[in-house]
């Protein structure tokens, strides 16, 4: 009986680490992926800039912090973490939850106070489950 348990509690504790080793992968990948596919977009200088306070009625309230070479890190909603960059005129992001890319977000300046695009839940960005997203600047 006591070589039973014993059995199990080695069988339990090595399928645990298989799990975990399983799960550390795909969140490495999800990692990979988004750094991929940011480093992919930045093609050309940032020609605008989009640091401060933006609003979206489907997301809430966004905050971008941008550096001279356009890279961004900001809060999209209170809840994703924004990774990102500016390419031109255009803005891609990744919003990662708990270390998660959870979408993917390609977005154009159209004017001083309007940013226009879609968000994708595929990383890289798709196409085929795009759907739009709007941003209006609330304050610089």
């Amino acid at each position: 009986m006591r070589t039973s348990a014993t059995i199990l509690c080695a069988a339990l504790v090595a399928l645990s680490f298989s799990s975990c080793q399983l799960l550390k992968g795909r969140y490495e990948r999800n990692a990979n992926a988004r750094i991929a596919y940011l480093a992919e977009k930045k093609t050309a200088p940032a020609k605008t800039n989009i640091e401060g306070l933006w609003y979206s009625p489907e997301w809430g309230i966004v905050l971008f912090n941008q550096e001279p070479g356009g890279k961004l890190q900001g809060i999209f909603q209170d809840y994703y973490h924004v990774d990102g960059v500016v390419s031109g005129k255009n803005i891609y992001l990744a919003l990662i939850d708990d270390e998660w890319t959870e979408y993917t977000v390609q977005l154009h300046r159209d004017n001083y106070d309007t940013i226009t695009g879609y968000w994708s839940a595929h990383i890289p960005f798709s196409e085929e489950d795009q759907q739009p997203l709007t941003l209006k600047r609330i304050e610089k």
